[in-house]
């Protein structure tokens, strides 16, 4: 089951943070000065060689806003949404449907 971390480390400059962990994964969570999610990072398979997978709103170069998933090789995402399911219960519900639809609809909105 996913933990809270506390009192992590905040950087001068960068989004407020939020970090959940357990053996298997980590969930990182930034949030926008308005308290808005802003960006999540999955990391997961911790015990065999870790994989990520980001979300994050971009800047396109014509200014408008664009929602991305990115993950640095292709993911089963069907097994993701399952482990994440499986150990976000501590997550608010709100940002755990959040994430699980972004996984859903490869990163854009529903």
């Amino acid at each position: 089951m996913l933990r809270e971390l506390k009192n992590i480390r905040q950087i001068d400059g960068e989004r407020q943070r939020r970090w959940f962990a357990d053996d298997e994964m980590d969930l990182i969570l930034w949030f926008s000065p308005e308290k808005r999610l802003d960006g999540f990072e999955i990391c997961y398979d911790k015990l065999g060689g870790t994989r990520t997978i980001t979300w994050k709103n971009i800047r396109t170069r014509d200014g408008t806003m664009k929602s991305v998933l990115m993950a640095e090789n292709a993911f089963e995402r069907k097994r993701i949404k399952d482990m994440l399911a499986e150990r976000s219960g501590n997550l608010e519900q709100n940002l755990r449907q959040f994430i699980l639809d972004r996984l859903e609809t490869n990163g854009g909105g529903i």
